[in-house]
């Protein structure tokens, strides 16, 4: 056994010893979870996006921090959290259960790296189950994208465009500016995003976010259109700011005023649906075309391919719908078994 093995089934029988006995490891001063929470927002919060922080707020203010406030750090046990985890489970999904716990192993780890004794407690030590409260995600076809995106007026025509043609996330698309563009190389950057509250324009979602993606020539005649003919200067050279030209549009003005009466008009399903369902439309469509997993996950941009194969796992590509119907049985009159047809 491992040192570290040791010392976490060490832990393990203590823990168990100590609720036993009905004690509880006492809290040193300042090593509350809440109060590590507390050295988490001055140093660590401020550094992310505001989108990732009012999540992690959110999720502390609604289940953590009720459970686990007063708890001492160094006390955190296998116990403890799968116990949470499961209570949590019956009423939320499994990706949400997830993104619970990663909020407190990130607080835990901050901690840690403070030198604040904590127990090594992760993911793998955890029984999580399966999802049945998983729903599928809206996405638009290639044929629905193109009904879209000719219905549409612009700016929003080459919005569109842009979402299915790159699979762009909404906040990139709306922090692109003129200088995003290459017309040269035929690629269009993705550095930075929208914020979709704020409208502040920060660092992408991961590190992977960022890239020079390629620009197909089909959206390249539309942007050179778009440019040309219905692009305005503006001070931040957004390619698609706000009606005062100072902000970037928002996502939910977008999507409300805009695709939802688009998707109304053409018949197409639009409960929730938003501009993401071009993002995941483009990568159905490439996974059923059978392009090799690591192109489909530089596409998208995803910092674990686990991201990407949840892609291939909901989409039938089109190459083994064709295999298994060569491979089917032409069935004509159905003969019993132990029958022989006459003639």
């Amino acid at each position: 056994m491992s040192k570290r093995a040791a010392l976490r089934e060490h832990a393990r029988i203590m823990e168990d010893v100590n609720r036993r006995r009905g004690s509880v490891a006492p809290a040193y001063k300042g090593q509350t979870f809440s109060e590590v929470t507390e050295l988490w927002r001055k140093a660590i919060a401020p550094n992310l996006s505001p989108s990732t922080t009012r999540q992690r707020e959110s999720y502390l203010r609604a289940h953590v921090l009720p459970r686990f406030a007063g708890h001492a750090v160094q006390s955190f046990g296998v116990h403890d959290i799968q116990q949470f985890a499961t209570d949590l489970h019956r009423s939320l999904s499994r990706k949400t259960v997830l993104n619970i716990l990663g909020t407190i192993f990130t607080i835990l780890d901050y901690a840690r790296r403070c030198g604040i004794p904590v127990p090594q407690v992760t993911f793998k030590d955890l029984a999580l189950g399966s999802d049945s409260r998983t729903s599928s995600v809206p996405f638009f076809t290639r044929d629905q994208a193109k009904q879209i995106v000719a219905a549409a007026k612009e700016p929003y025509r080459t919005i569109f465009a842009v979402a299915w043609s790159t699979g762009m996330r909404a906040g990139e698309i709306l922090a692109l500016t003129r200088d995003d563009l290459d017309f040269e190389r035929k690629t269009i950057r993705v550095n930075k995003s929208s914020d979709d509250k704020t409208r502040e324009i920060r660092q992408p979602k991961t590190r992977n976010s960022v890239a020079s993606l390629p620009m197909p020539s089909a959206l390249e005649a539309s942007l050179r259109n778009y440019i040309e003919h219905h692009w305005q200067r503006n001070d931040m050279g957004l390619l698609f700011p706000s009606r005062a030209g100072t902000l970037p549009r928002r996502r939910e003005s977008i999507v409300e005023y805009a695709l939802k009466p688009i998707l109304r008009k053409l018949g197409i399903p639009g409960k929730g649906t938003g501009l993401h369902a071009f993002r995941h439309g483009l990568a159905t469509e490439l996974a059923e075309a059978s392009v090799p997993l690591t192109v489909l996950q530089q596409q998208l941009r995803h910092a674990d391919v686990k991201t990407t194969l949840r892609v291939y796992a909901h989409a039938i590509p089109e190459s083994q719908r064709v295999a298994m119907e060569h491979a089917s049985l032409s069935i004509g009159t159905v003969v019993p078994i132990g029958t022989a047809s006459r003639g």
